[in-house]
């Protein structure tokens, strides 16, 4: 099957070259048959003019001031040699032109202006009537300014396409940034999901499996219990790693407002209740929804504190609160365990960066993250915006 381009061919710069000498030499050729029918019969060398006229055109694109200046010259060299009359603007008009549109305005008029004076100075010396001198000055002076003012235009007009091209591939470029950001973005947020569900649940089975091994031989239905909850703790991280990429793979953007679900806090908190933990949860987010991104970010906030709380703290209790207001949901997880400077030492120990990770999740969305000492144990703040405050 054969596919048509169906964008616009350019034509080559030679072929433009090429046509605008033709027309240059077709038209003083024309002006010169025209003048010669009932008056003066132009020789061989009239049109040898002619087609050097064009000719010089063939050079624009090197030398635009000097095709002007010779073109100038041979429109006098033409009237010297006594041939039927062209007008003084008719053979310089494409070289005008020309040199206008390559940005020699000051040159081009400069030009038009030594035609105009010396087509009037013999036009007097010839005695031409007034009314003849008036309409020859107004013609070729109107023919020069129009050359100029085309060359304008036309040069004004490609300049705005290559600003316009210019900024479409800015816009272009621009545009591949953002996605590859977005892209980087979207990599980075996986790659904390994934860390952040995997190493809650290993830190949960490492907890069960140290219980499991201590009351193996006193507590057989003890241990039991424990290694069910390794079981229970690895396969919920499995389901949550699942559905993670699940939803990278569906492409959902996750932008759209949903309610708040608090099923994983909870699970989070009966999981810290089955670690030993004495946990206290409170949630108050009736009526309440976030964009998916929200959402997610509170439940892993609330999740890695948790886990903070059972790798370092060594506490005994902690308090959960979920609530939303005025526009923001706020988290706060409270231990009694043994403050901030112990966590910090552990985190530095084992390479983790828990408080990081929380704190830029909060900041991304244009929340606030804290963390403080309170009793002796740590607790954790974060306040994530919900959308316009009702």
């Amino acid at each position: 099957m054969t596919t048509m381009n169906t964008e616009r061919a350019e034509v080559p710069a030679w072929v433009l070259t090429a046509l605008g000498a033709a027309g240059q030499a077709i038209a003083v050729a024309v002006v010169i048959a025209v003048g010669s029918v009932g008056g003066q019969v132009a020789g061989l060398g009239a049109y040898l003019f002619a087609v050097g006229f064009g000719a010089l055109l063939l050079l624009r694109s090197w030398a635009p001031a000097t095709v002007l200046v010779l073109t100038v010259l041979g429109t006098f060299a033409y009237y010297v040699a006594d041939y039927p009359p062209i007008g003084m603007a008719v053979p310089v008009f494409g070289a005008l032109y020309n040199a206008a549109e390559r940005g020699r305005v000051v040159v081009a008029s400069v030009a038009g202006a030594v035609l105009l004076v010396v087509a009037l100075y013999f036009r007097i010396q010839d005695g031409e009537s007034s009314a003849v001198l008036a309409y020859d000055v107004i013609t070729n002076a109107a023919l020069i300014g129009c050359a100029i003012a085309l060359a304008l235009t036309v040069r004004s007009r490609r300049h705005l396409g290559e600003e316009r091209e210019r900024a479409v591939r800015l816009e272009r470029a621009a545009q591949q940034e953002r996605a590859a950001r977005q892209v980087e973005e979207q990599r980075l947020q996986l790659a904390r999901d994934v860390h952040d569900s995997l190493g809650h649940a290993l830190t949960l089975v490492s907890v069960q499996a140290r219980v499991a091994h201590q009351v193996l031989d006193t507590d057989r239905e003890a241990a039991v219990v424990a290694l069910d909850r390794v079981a229970s703790a690895a396969g919920s991280s499995l389901t949550d790693l699942r559905r993670t990429l699940d939803t990278l793979r569906s492409d959902r953007d996750g932008t759209g407002h949903a309610p708040i679900t608090l099923a994983g806090i909870e699970r989070t908190a009966q999981a810290a209740r089955d670690a030993g933990l004495d946990v206290d949860l409170v949630v108050d987010v009736a009526g309440a929804d976030a964009p998916g991104p929200v959402a997610s970010a509170a439940f892993r906030i609330v999740q890695e504190s948790i886990t903070n709380v059972l790798r370092h703290a060594q506490a005994t209790r902690v308090r959960i609160e979920v609530r939303a207001g005025s526009g923001v949901l706020h988290l706060e997880v409270a231990d009694d365990g043994r403050g901030m400077a112990a966590d910090r030492a552990a985190e530095r120990h084992s390479g983790g960066r828990g408080i990081a990770g929380m704190q830029d999740r909060a900041e991304l969305l244009g929340g606030t993250f804290t963390t403080s000492e309170r009793g002796g144990g740590v607790t954790v703040t974060a306040d994530l915006p919900l959308g316009e405050a009702p």
